[in-house]
């Protein structure tokens, strides 16, 4: 038997050769290491968006500037208008891309919130022709050259690409409202609707976070979000308890928090996103609040709507985390922060009333009960 097994495995890599890319997931989302001019930069992976390099990189990359003006449209329908260049010069793991159509843009921001110097945007455009394996137990990213066997319990979405960014859209169907989602691996939520059909559908069993909600490119978004548990069918197939979340932004996505629960193939070839089970559970692990760094201090900025945490304000000042004396903190140093959150089951907070506050990492979909 184990001879057979052995067998089966050599044939699959013989006609399934891949290049395997590891990644960081962090704030849920995906970063992959990318090489440019032999050395090694990070970049989000994220289909929802047109590939993207950080201004710093301008004139170190042989780029040339097309013909081509692009008008970008982050989450939020923020609109601007950039530049398309091409470059020779990105390599990730040993895939060499050639011609690759991009723009130059500021991307400090997310270094701050990923801990990490990330240096660009990995886009759609650039997973064309090929299948993208993405497997979150492995924490890697597989890319071949031809579509992958399906399994009897595959569930297989047809999409379609926007014009120029190859952006893929699927259709689905939530509480019988046929619904147009963008299959966004760079939105760390879960499936989200826009505030209008969220309001259309939803039922009177929600839990609300209120505080910073998302930033894109050009903006940061605040306000408050819902978070539910629906059901939704794609291709006919209909899939159970999803997580949901209501955005004040106008489109509607399919992020991390959906993504993570299954083995997912980005088939660019055949324009297919297949979802393989896995025996993860869902769950929606969290404090309850987000903190974040803002003129040398910690500020809560997000939060959960529960008595437990109605003495926490939005704007609060944290002055110990742990114990840990965080009441002026260099923006760098929230990385250290950032690990005893990503790494603690239970955290003791005091803000600047001196009030402490115990706080368990928990399943937060259990008060939807």
């Amino acid at each position: 038997m184990k001879k057979y097994f052995f067998i089966l495995f050599l044939l699959f890599s013989f006609l399934y050769q891949a290049t395997t890319i590891p990644f960081e997931l962090i704030d849920g989302k995906i970063f992959i290491p990318v090489d440019i001019k032999k050395e090694k930069h990070y970049f989000l992976f994220d289909t929802g968006a047109f590939t993207i390099i950080s201004s710093e990189l301008k004139g170190k990359i042989n780029e040339k500037k097309s013909s081509v003006i692009f008008e970008a449209s982050d989450a939020h329908d923020v609109k601007s208008k950039m530049d398309v260049f091409t470059t020779n010069d990105l390599q990730v793991s040993d895939l060499k891309f050639k011609n690759v159509n991009f723009s130059f843009t500021d991307v400090s921001w997310m270094t701050g919130r990923a801990c990490k110097k990330i240096s660009g945007i990995l886009g759609a455009n650039m997973m064309k022709g090929k299948v993208w394996r993405i497997d979150f137990k492995t924490r890697t990213i597989s890319v071949f050259d031809k579509s992958l066997t399906n399994s009897s319990t595959s569930i297989t979405i047809p999409f379609a690409e926007d014009n120029f960014t190859s952006v893929p859209r699927v259709k689905g169907k939530i509480r019988n409202q046929d619904v147009e989602f963008i299959f966004d691996s760079g939105s760390g939520m879960g499936i989200t609707l826009s505030q209008n059909l969220y309001n259309s559908i939803k039922d009177s069993n929600f839990l609300t976070f209120e505080g910073l909600l998302s930033q894109g490119l050009n903006s940061i978004n605040k306000g408050e979000r819902y978070v539910d548990l629906m059901d939704i069918e794609f291709n006919k197939a209909a899939l159970h308890n999803q997580i949901i979340d209501s955005s004040t932004d106008p489109l509607n996505l399919i992020g991390i928090r959906f993504i993570e629960n299954y083995l997912i193939d980005l088939d660019f070839i055949n324009n297919n996103i297949i979802l393989n089970p896995t025996d993860k559970t869902l769950e929606y692990a969290s404090f309850g609040i987000s903190l974040a760094p803002l003129d040398n201090n910690i500020i809560v900025v997000n939060k959960l709507r529960i008595p437990s945490l109605s003495e926490l304000s939005l704007g609060d000042k944290i002055l110990k985390i742990n114990g840990l004396d965080v009441s002026k903190i260099a923006a760098e140093k929230y990385c250290e922060i950032r690990k005893i959150l990503d790494n603690s089951e239970t955290i003791i907070i005091e803000n600047d009333s001196n009030k402490k506050f115990t706080l368990e990492k928990e399943n937060v979909l259990k008060y939807l009960n």
